[in-house]
């Protein structure tokens, strides 16, 4: 993960560290030492990293590495998973499987409630888009209330990913989908003639995959290939 200049990332192993890295040069820029091992990496945002362990979230100052703010519910194991980080809060997957967990308030760490997914969800301004039991919600940023339920060919295993207006998800069966945001409504759907893996949920082993999009692409892996996708106005 990349902010402001800084590179961040997590190794595990009785505890673990995070290492923010100078981007431009590779150099430390610095190193915090957290007692539990996390099995997902940090999250960024343009002042804080955010670090997901069982039953503890971590907020270090992006800068300095300084300790903001932890909570931590009373347990102690290890696992954990890659927190979220959007519009003022932080999605931390702290309490049991699949990806269950607690929304903080980034600055202050303070309570705003609770969430359940099976992987990491996407979030922009006005909802949370969560896959559950192989069924992708949206959910109002507002009041969470569900937006709309998309279940797809059945087989949906991929964190989604939001471009614009539109929601992406791939299933286990091959099958990528373009949904608008706003309504759920598919857009199209293309079948890549290989499974698309499962995102990494709670606990999760190497290799990490999941889609990506940048510089106008969408980036899915399926089977042994990654497949490219030319973005539009009307994907």
């Amino acid at each position: 993960m990349a902010a402001q200049g800084i590179v961040a990332t997590q190794a595990a192993g009785s505890g673990s560290t995070i290492y923010a890295l100078n981007e431009s040069n590779g150099a430390i820029a610095w190193m915090q030492n957290v007692d539990a091992g996390g099995f997902g990496t940090v999250a960024l945002s343009v002042d804080g990293v955010y670090e997901s362990q069982p039953c503890q979230t971590f907020d270090f100052a992006l800068p300095t590495g300084l300790p903001v703010w932890q909570q931590n519910t009373g347990c102690d194991g290890g696992g954990g998973a890659t927190p979220v980080v959007a519009n003022g809060s932080v999605y931390s997957p702290i309490d049991t499987p699949p990806y269950d967990g607690t929304l903080y308030a980034a600055e202050t760490g303070v309570v705003q409630g609770t969430f359940a997914a099976d992987v990491a969800p996407a979030v922009t301004a006005t909802a949370a888009y969560m896959l559950q039991s192989q069924t992708l919600r949206s959910i109002a940023v507002g009041n969470n209330q569900v937006n709309w339920r998309f279940a797809g060919d059945g087989a949906l295993v991929t964190s989604p990913i939001v471009v614009d207006d539109y929601v992406f998800v791939g299933s286990s069966s091959g099958n990528l989908y373009a949904l608008d945001a706003t309504t759920g409504a598919q857009v199209w759907t293309k079948n890549l003639g290989a499974a698309i893996p499962a995102s990494p949920g709670y606990a999760p082993q190497l290799p990490y995959s999941g889609l990506a999009a940048g510089d106008g692409l969408l980036v899915v892996p399926n089977g042994t290939r990654v497949t490219a996708f030319l973005l539009s106005a009307s994907p």
